[in-house]
């Protein structure tokens, strides 16, 4: 009987080497007298009420081109709901949608005129902003002493927020399956949603987003809706590009 050559033993040791390392370590239990600090330091990435913010987001996409564009953000985390929108220094609007039930594109130019962009997009703000549930599924010590909140979704998805020694925050999404499918860093927020600097990365092809906050207002609105208005016009206001108006799921 044949014995399988060296070079490929080796290779598949490597590569059943990396899948272990792509799917969820446990979870070191802690003292259950530490819950509520680990959770409240799990709440520190998001939103704590509406509010508008205004960054500097630069994208890199995967053939290594890079933009810088502005980009304003109104959310309110009880319902859910945001308005966001990317601009030119200028002040011209390159991309607006909202979200509620819907995700709907107001106004959207090439190169942003693409459903799954707006999808993307979507779901990086929901990931960054919005707390993923009141209760995790699991909560612990992880990877080099790291606190870590587990939060399992409906979709069967499941979203951890992490908090390493040096207090910079991590939040990732994984698939069903348990693969990663995208990775959020940010350093420490000084405030709960406020951090200055953050990273987006994951999708497919893979992309990575860089925002670093110029502007917060917290908005004294119960239902959010006065912080729906867009720059460049009000509800009504100019709606154009290939997307114009269109709903996505």
């Amino acid at each position: 009987m044949k014995t399988m050559p060296r070079r490929f033993a080796g290779l598949l040791l490597l590569l059943l080497a990396v899948n272990a390392c792509t799917g969820l370590k446990p979870l070191i239990p802690l003292d259950p007298a530490r819950k509520t600090a680990v959770l409240e330091n799990c709440r520190r990435p998001f939103l704590p009420g509406s509010y508008r913010l205004v960054h500097a987001l630069e994208t890199v996409m995967p053939d290594g081109a890079k933009g810088t564009v502005i980009g304003i953000l109104t959310a309110d985390p009880r319902t859910r709901n945001f308005r966001t929108a990317l601009m030119t220094i200028e002040g011209f609007v390159l991309f607006d949608a909202g979200a509620g039930e819907t995700l709907t594109v107001r106004r959207a130019v090439p190169p942003f005129d693409a459903p799954a962009f707006a999808k993307a997009l979507a779901e990086d703000i929901r990931l960054a902003f919005f707390s993923p549930g009141e209760e995790p599924a699991a909560w612990g010590e992880g990877e080099e002493g790291a606190l870590i909140c587990r939060f399992e979704r409906a979709d069967g998805r499941l979203t951890e927020v992490i908090t390493f020694r040096d207090g910079v925050m991590g939040i990732r999404l994984y698939g069903t399956e348990r693969e990663v499918l995208k990775r959020i860093t940010m350093a420490p927020p000084q405030r709960p949603g406020l951090a200055e600097t953050l990273t987006i990365r994951g999708g497919r092809p893979p992309y990575t987003l860089r925002l670093r906050l110029l502007e917060s207002e917290a908005l004294d609105n119960e239902s959010g809706t006065a912080a729906m208005t867009p720059p460049g016009g009000g509800p009504s206001g100019p709606v154009s590009g290939n997307m114009k108006g269109k709903s996505i799921p």
